[in-house]
């Protein structure tokens, strides 16, 4: 029975594992689409003022309604990174707390190690080290 239940436990944070990576992953991907519409809105306040002091007011216009648009988009990202961002520090908060529960398993320095080998293993991105310290410690 002990087994089944850790079996259980890793598949679970394998899963929480999975899903922080793909959280990542969309972070960055929307961060970089941010970077893409922040230059485009350089380019179209630049264009639009031009049309409007040489006054070609159709052109400004259309600068200003792709503004718009652009504005939307930024705004619906926003949120959408928001929501990834709490799904992530939920995420991140289960991590946490395995690694915890594998430290109160143990006692001084043994537990200090667990802790320290563990979130090395996060840092190096090593999902069968984390698993091996937190089900048979550091050593």
């Amino acid at each position: 029975a002990v087994v089944s239940t850790q079996s259980t436990g890793t598949t679970n944070l394998r899963d929480v594992l999975l899903k922080v990576d793909d959280y990542h992953t969309v972070r960055q991907k929307l961060t970089a689409e941010m970077a893409d519409h922040s230059n485009l809105i350089r380019s179209l306040v630049v264009r639009g003022e031009d049309s409007r002091l040489m006054y070609d007011m159709n052109g400004m216009k259309q600068c200003y309604l792709k503004l718009f648009d652009l504005n939307r988009d930024l705004v619906n990202g926003y949120n959408i990174r928001c929501n990834n961002h709490t799904e992530l520090l939920s995420c991140l908060r289960i991590v946490n707390q395995a690694i915890t529960k594998a430290g109160r398993l143990r006692v001084g320095k043994p537990k200090t190690q667990v802790v320290t080998a563990s979130r090395e293993a996060i840092k190096q991105n090593d999902v069968e080290k984390l698993f091996k310290v937190i089900e048979s410690g550091a050593g």
